[in-house]
């Protein structure tokens, strides 16, 4: 009932990833992220991340439950696929690699999902993925796949949301400029924009 209230009001859906096999512990993706990336920069990438995927995951905790632990870990790891593709498919890549080490059908697809906003079936097929959704579905996943987009940002949205939607609207217009306006990556960026823009009006929620 709560997350078919919040889908009406945020304009997005919403599922709950289901129970899943224990993850491998934090110490244990920590080295799996060094054994697979050694360029320094990705990694740092990869930690900063975590880090504000989790300060994400703080402040909509007020309004909603999200488990940390699969945020953590999927942050950590997204771009593990990175190690043998830096194309558009890194993300479904990097969900394989996680699969060999008995990860969770919930962190793989937070890996598969964070890249730009996800993709469609059809959009799929056309960048060489398997012909499924790879947009992002659960809170979990929109979270991971919103903090790598911020780039040196921060992310501050409960504070000074109107300040913050502003400063989102220049993230995504730099990104936009990155990737250009063909699709399917136009419409895969506003997706993302979607989800953070959703985020913000969370935590502002009364």
């Amino acid at each position: 009932m709560l997350n078919q209230c919040l889908e009406l009001k945020l304009g997005i859906t919403l599922k709950t990833p289901p129970m899943t096999i224990p993850n491998p512990p934090l110490q244990k993706a920590q080295a799996l992220l060094r054994q697979y990336i050694e360029d320094d920069e990705i990694q740092k990438h990869c930690e900063a991340t975590q880090r504000k995927a989790l300060q994400i995951a703080q402040q909509l905790s007020v309004k909603i439950t999200v488990n940390f632990d699969l945020v953590g870990i999927g942050a950590l790891l997204h771009d593990i696929g990175r190690a043998r593709t830096h194309d558009v498919t890194h993300g479904y890549v990097g969900g394989q690699i996680l699969e060999l080490y008995e990860y969770s059908p919930a962190v793989v697809k937070i890996v598969e999902r964070h890249v730009l906003g996800g993709f469609t079936a059809e959009e799929a097929v056309l960048l060489g993925l398997p012909e499924r959704s790879f947009i992002p579905e659960t809170w979990e996943e929109k979270i991971v796949c919103v903090a790598d987009k911020l780039g040196i940002y921060d992310w501050d949205g409960i504070t000074q949301p109107q300040s913050w939607l502003e400063e989102m609207e220049n993230r995504f217009s730099e990104l936009k400029k990155r990737y250009g306006a063909s699709e399917p990556f136009f419409s895969s960026m506003e997706r993302a924009k979607h989800f953070a823009v959703a985020m913000i009006r969370l935590t502002s929620l009364k």
